[in-house]
This record gives structure tokens, sequence and C-alpha cells, in this order.
């Protein structure tokens, strides 16, 4: 299970908490199972539907995409300090912290992961602020619950 330093965990509270009502996305990054710091990346979703609403139906408070270049830039520095990237983290907006079918295709495209051993996190972003994370794994067929991170819970 990951566990989040509380500069790491306090990090991606406040960006999802900005974010509201839009999705969060970002790296965590660390080492073992020790989230240690956090890489916000920008929700690219709003300006791919605006080039093109057809291909990209869905806008960021329903959708994430960010610049895959900047990600591996920024997975490359960390492995080059001894660090590793542990888990994509993304909030969903007013309705839980569950791998949507939507995030499965997005991991996992044509049924296989992208990332296998990527951990893939989900906060629940509410109105009233963030209410749990919960992570998940890619066992071989689809992203099973791994655990519940009560931690995240705060309000605005």
């Amino acid at each position: 299970m990951l566990r989040f330093s509380p500069a790491a965990l306090a990090d991606l509270q406040q960006h999802a908490l900005a974010c509201y009502p839009s999705e969060c996305v970002a790296l965590a990054i660390g080492r073992g199972n020790d989230v240690t710091r956090v890489v916000r990346l920008d929700n690219m979703a709003d300006k791919l539907h605006a080039l093109d609403p057809v291909e990209y139906p869905r806008t960021s408070r329903d959708f994430f995409a960010f610049n895959e270049a900047k990600a591996a830039k920024s997975v490359r520095e960390a492995e080059a300090q001894g660090d590793a990237w542990l888990a994509l983290v993304h909030s969903h907006i007013d309705c839980g912290a569950y791998f949507s079918a939507e995030d499965t295709r997005y991991a996992a495209p044509d049924g296989q992961a992208v990332y296998p051993d990527l951990l893939q996190v989900v906060i629940d972003a509410q109105p009233e602020g963030l209410r749990e994370a919960r992570s998940f794994k890619w066992d071989g067929a689809t992203f099973a619950p791994l655990a519940i991170h009560p931690e995240f819970a705060c309000t605005r």
C-alpha cells in the first residue's frame, strides 16, 4: 500500500481542491511504497475538447489528459535522483473514488495496461472538499481495488 509523506499528501490535496470542478492529474514520485513528492500536471481535456469536440467529447469535469512528454521528462528526472514513478493520481468530480470505464480505456486502451506496474490513485472531490482516495493495481485483466486512503479527506 502507498504511504504518502505529509508534504506529498498536502500537495495532492491542494492540487485537487484548486482544480475542482475539473479533474486534477499528477504523478506520485518516491521509493518503494513511500510517495515523497508530487509532480502536478495540467489537465488538457478542455483544450482538446475545444480543438476537436467530436474526438474529445468530454471536458475536464469528467476526463483528464496530460502532456505525456512533460510527464516522461519528470519521470526521467526522478529516476536520475534514484526515485521512481509510483502512481498516476487524478480526481473524480462529485462521483466517488472508483476506477471508471473511461479510466480503464485511458490506462488500458487495448485491454492491456500501458503501465502495468504503475498504481492508479483516484481522489473523490466534492463541493465541500475531498472525501478519500483509493488506489488500484492492474491484475492482468482489470484495475483491481488495492487500498482506501482516508487520509485524503479534508474540507475546503
